[in-house]
């Protein structure tokens, strides 16, 4: 899972256009989406108290940005690979503050208010997503 976390990030950096960076933090909230749900699943430990919040917000912030005009398709995620849940729960704590930047940042390049509200919506949703992670 960090692999795909690291790789979410490099994509949310490298982004030099709207679409480009739409795109990467959409395939980030399915990310977030599915981290959530392996975290959410009793067989792999104890669970973490509000991963079902943090999935259900996750949810709603992916289509929050799912409305934007501008989203792109996101790429297939790569396969899943396992470490500790309590650094996978770190390092998903760090990506949902990333994403919330980056959508916030996203605003200041779109014209487009639909694109502005979608990820603004979508950055309060996966901002919620860190909260419940802390």
């Amino acid at each position: 899972m960090h692999d795909h976390i690291a790789y979410a990030a490099g994509r949310l950096r490298a982004a030099e256009t709207l679409p480009g960076l739409l795109a990467a933090a959409i395939q980030g909230l399915e990310l977030v989406e599915r981290a959530a749900t392996a975290l959410a699943d009793p067989s792999h430990g104890p669970v973490r108290p509000g991963l079902d919040a943090a999935l259900t917000e996750a949810g709603r912030a992916w289509s929050a940005l799912s409305a934007a005009p501008t989203v792109q398709a996101p790429d297939a995620g790569c396969p899943q690979e396992g470490r500790g849940t309590r650094e996978t729960v770190d390092a998903l704590r760090r990506f949902c503050l990333q994403l919330t930047s980056a959508l916030v940042a996203a605003t200041a390049h779109t014209l487009d208010p639909a694109d502005r509200i979608a990820c603004l919506k979508a950055a309060r949703h996966i901002a919620r997503v860190h909260i419940v992670l802390n």
